[in-house]
């Protein structure tokens, strides 16, 4: 077979699935008793098996059982009248069950695990956890009765009635992957901590089968069951198909830990924790696979820092950053990779512009998209009230200057000195307004007060008159004619003129 990585749960489609069987149990007296004494003390252990139910069962009823019938001294895995599953020790903290959305369907064949891990109970069904509990008081006696199939131990009677495939009992507690992973593998060569293995694949399915009264062990174990009570004949109460599995043989086990991904030996890259295999061979009834246990490990985020800073920023530990986004400084490295990081979610603002230019009482600023506070700069940079726009129009004489800030960006212009002869020759161009400053193909004048303009004239910075227009009624004017550079714009009205200074781009 070409080497190939698969994913545990996907060799549900492996080349060599082929049909196996089962027993059926009456719900009578049909019980299989074996020879194992179970996982004892308050050990760690996991119980799996295949059930079909045909018909919901009228009380509680016995997939496995061991122990003693004592308070935490038994351990009965069944499915009850509500077909949810649970498990029985008995008394305080040693008992649960599924929850009432998490039953085992009629006439499906489905995947029942229980796992006991440090005091703590696990219910799964076709490998989704169903339920858990504190299962603190179980305490399993190295005597009593020895595992049963089918039934519980001494001191109660809850038979089984359908069909069980594959019984397994671990002296481990089995996590929800790895249970997932291979609820559909039928083990040709049993792992070391699968202590039970009871394939039950005996006998001629539905045949005549007086003769076949042993469930054989498939661990390494050799405790096999005895088969009591079976009619041995027929479709009920006798060996019948069971769940179709994929055999495979573990050859290896590698447990790795990586961070944030790991690279198969064949080049395959998986990112998520799980136990993954890899095909080496086969055989017409079992692949053989090398198990790869994986633990995915992640860089961890120590701390996050918000940052607004102007142009750029420069993190402790010496990235330049230019532009806003999420950037990380690595404070360690560990053993497999996975760095310590300081995160910085970073602003970074355009510069602003804070050079002004002044046109008799009105000072302009050249920064358009920022933010303006003007300020007094003779009374301690005071701000001035209202004064919040591109541009101010002095109606006083003193010193002015501008804040401009965008984002973090923040800076000051020089102080603009205004002399009264300043405000008084132009105490209309308040009345008007020119944008854009600077422009590079049209000028709007936007006539606030709607008054006659008699006459547009265009000065450039050397007292010559480029243009003249007289009774000038457009909104607009073409400016795409002049040279780049600073001019006046002379607008004459009946109530006096105003002069107001741009720039050609």
């Amino acid at each position: 077979m070409k080497k190939t990585i698969l994913l545990l749960t996907s060799l549900l489609i492996a080349q060599f699935t082929f049909s196996q069987n089962g027993l059926n149990f009456d719900g009578a007296n049909d019980v299989v008793q074996t020879t194992y004494s179970g996982v004892t003390g308050t050990a760690n252990r996991t119980f799996e098996a295949w059930i079909y139910l045909a018909f919901t069962p009228s009380a509680n009823s016995c997939i496995l059982d061991y122990g003693v019938n004592a308070v935490g001294a038994r351990n009965t895995f069944y499915v009850n009248a509500a077909r949810r599953i649970g498990f029985i020790s008995g008394g305080t903290n040693a008992n649960i069950s599924s929850g009432t959305t998490n039953t085992v369907p009629l006439n499906v064949w489905t995947h029942v695990a229980f796992v006991l891990d440090n005091g703590t109970g696990y219910l799964y069904i076709n490998g989704v956890q169903a339920g858990t509990g504190n299962l603190s008081n179980v305490n399993t006696p190295t005597t009593g009765t020895n595992l049963r199939i089918g039934n519980r131990v001494t001191g109660g009677n809850i038979p089984y009635r359908g069909v069980i495939d594959e019984v397994r009992i671990w002296d481990m507690a089995r996590t929800q992957t790895e249970i997932a992973s291979s609820m559909n593998l039928e083990f040709c060569i049993p792992p070391a901590n699968l202590k039970a293995y009871y394939q039950l694949n005996q006998g001629t399915a539905g045949g005549t089968n007086s003769a076949v009264t042993t469930a054989s062990d498939n661990s390494a174990n050799s405790n096999s069951g005895t088969l009591t009570g079976f009619a041995l004949t027929g479709t009920t109460s006798n060996w019948v198909l069971g769940q179709n599995l994929s055999g495979v043989a573990l050859i290896s086990s590698t447990s790795v830990t990586s961070c944030g991904s790991y690279t198969m030996p064949n080049g395959t890259v998986v990112s998520t924790s799980g136990t993954y295999y890899d095909t080496i061979g086969s055989s017409s009834a079992c692949d053989s696979l090398d198990s790869y246990v994986v633990n995915i490990t992640n860089s961890t985020i120590t701390n996050v820092v918000s940052i607004n800073s102007c142009v750029t920023y420069t993190t402790p530990l010496g990235n330049n950053v230019n532009a806003s986004g999420t950037y990380f400084d690595t404070v360690a490295t560990s053993t497999f990779g996975c760095d310590s990081l300081i995160q910085y979610d970073v602003v970074i603002s355009s510069a602003v512009n804070d050079s002004v230019y002044r046109t008799g009482g009105r000072i302009d600023s050249y920064d358009v998209f920022a933010t303006h506070q003007w300020v007094r700069c003779d009374s301690n940079f005071a701000p001035i009230a209202g004064e919040t726009n591109r541009f101010i129009i002095a109606t006083q004489a003193g010193d002015y200057a501008v804040i401009v800030s965008r984002g973090s960006c923040i800076d000051t212009s020089d102080c603009i000195n205004i002399q009264l002869s300043s405000l008084s020759e132009t105490s209309i161009n308040n009345l008007f307004e020119v944008y854009p400053n600077p422009a590079s193909s049209f000028l709007t004048i936007n006539n606030l007060e709607n008054r006659n303009i008699t006459a547009i004239s265009i000065i450039d910075i050397r007292g010559k008159l480029v243009t003249n227009k007289a009774g000038f009624i457009s909104k607009n004017l073409n400016i795409q004619s002049l040279e780049r550079g600073v001019y006046f714009l002379k607008i004459e009205t009946k109530d006096g003129v105003a002069t107001i200074r741009f720039v050609k781009n």
